[in-house]
């Protein structure tokens, strides 16, 4: 089950757990430095609520050419917040863009899925993509979309979220990737109007 830190793959992954209690399930959550503040205490408090063992991982690069890259187990307390994952990638791989996104791929789905293969061997993935978002699914095989199956929309998960003890406290535009370039020119605008230190980014 991959956890993103954002409130749709988090309200999934409790769904989950309550739908099939005795099923033998992985929530993994993959950090790329970059990830807002907010983001981790969000994960770090739904952990604490509904036990779901979240498995923190960071991408582990290996700089020679024709290895691939693996992982490393981190937690809230030694989570990188400095980009060090990500600056890992871009040494090895150049800067991600639109037509070569991997940043996903390195920062993400390569740590998830080689954990879960050392773990389960065979398994099936759920992503979080929900009923109003039709045109992010796939078909890769061994995939599933719960939430689109139960027709989830966004209306629902903010007000489902808004009945908790706590919620994401970030605003639409921010998202868990502090100035991810997928965001539109207008998102990223007002954040360096709200005053967003990009300077990682500028180095980068």
């Amino acid at each position: 089950v991959t956890v993103s830190g954002g409130k749709t793959s988090a309200f999934m992954a409790i769904y989950l757990k309550q739908l099939w209690p005795n099923r033998k399930m992985l929530f993994l959550f993959a950090n790329t430095g970059k990830e807002k503040e907010e983001t981790l205490v969000f994960l770090n408090k739904i952990e604490q609520k509904w036990k779901l063992g979240i498995i923190w991982l960071e991408a582990k690069v290996n700089p020679k050419k024709g290895k691939g890259t693996t992982y490393k187990i981190v937690d809230f307390e030694t989570a990188s917040r400095n980009g060090e994952p990500f600056k890992e990638v871009i040494k090895k791989y150049g800067l991600p863009s639109k037509l070569f996104r991997h940043c996903t791929r390195e920062l993400k789905e390569r740590p998830i899925h080689k954990y879960a293969k050392e773990i389960l061997g065979e398994y099936v993935t759920a992503m979080g993509i929900r009923a109003d978002e039709k045109h992010r699914l796939s078909k890769k095989p061994n995939t599933i979309y719960p939430l689109n199956d139960i027709n989830v929309t966004k209306r629902f998960i903010n007000e489902w979220w808004k009945d908790q003890p706590f919620n994401l406290n970030l605003k639409e535009h921010e998202g868990n990737c502090d100035f991810c370039f997928l965001k539109s020119q207008k998102k990223r605008v007002k954040l360096l109007s709200e005053g967003l230190d990009v300077s990682w980014w500028n180095e980068m």
